[in-house]
């Protein structure tokens, strides 16, 4: 009995992960497949359609970018679609040597760098990552620890950051997305009630929002 509901819990996880594909790219579902095609890449996935209009129109106004996904097989069709058009961008994920992160760090957030975009995979790099150079985050597909999520957007809200931080949360309208989305709410509503059962110091919580300056917005497609 133990090993069935061992077999029935994985092969629920993978239905979960094939779900989440899906909200993604169909071009992760496909082996040696010729992705340089301009037109099917963006029109293959509303999510690709959506970068398709936002990412120019905040290259033009100045704007520097991370984006997070839980995948790095999205990542890798992610460096397809910004090498068509010409998206100057990094990537750090998981397989990315420690000596090579320093070096990716300050190339990006070097006085007139030339990087648009850094790529991520959203449990890369820890929590010491510091990205401040950059003003706006897009949660490509979020995590079941909302947590994680929040890890992702504070790359970009550290001391030295001097702008409003936009962070663009994607998410598929009637798919397991709004359930992760659902959960995630749940789970931090259970983190506030912890939080104000403990009694934390009201004078240094104060501080500390009166200090954030985040923009969420979540766009569902």
């Amino acid at each position: 009995m133990l090993m069935l509901a061992g077999l029935r819990s994985k092969a629920l996880q993978n239905l979960s992960m094939q779900l989440r594909k899906c909200c993604n790219h169909p071009y992760l579902f496909v082996e040696h497949y010729n992705m340089y095609q301009r037109e099917e890449i963006v029109r293959a996935s509303g999510k690709f359609e959506l970068l398709d209009r936002l990412l120019p129109k905040l290259q033009r106004a100045g704007h520097r970018v991370l984006l997070f996904s839980q995948m790095t097989k999205l990542l890798d069709v992610l460096e397809v679609y910004l090498q068509m058009y010409n998206f100057k961008y990094m990537r750090l994920d998981g397989s990315t040597k420690t000596e090579e992160r320093g070096r990716l760090l300050a190339d990006f957030n070097k006085k007139d760098s030339e990087y648009f975009m850094f790529l991520l995979s959203t449990r890369a790099g820890g929590l010491g990552l510091n990205l401040q150079t950059a003003d706006t985050v897009i949660i490509f597909d979020s995590d079941w620890n909302p947590q994680m999520d929040q890890q992702a957007e504070d790359r970009a809200h550290r001391i030295g950051q001097k702008n409003e931080v936009r962070v663009f949360v994607l998410v598929s309208v009637g798919s397991i997305e709004e359930e992760i989305l659902d959960r995630a709410k749940q789970k931090m509503g259970i983190d506030a009630k912890v939080i104000q059962a403990g009694l934390f110091n009201t004078t240094s919580t104060g501080e500390f929002e009166c200090s954030s300056s985040f923009l969420h917005v979540h766009i569902v497609l």
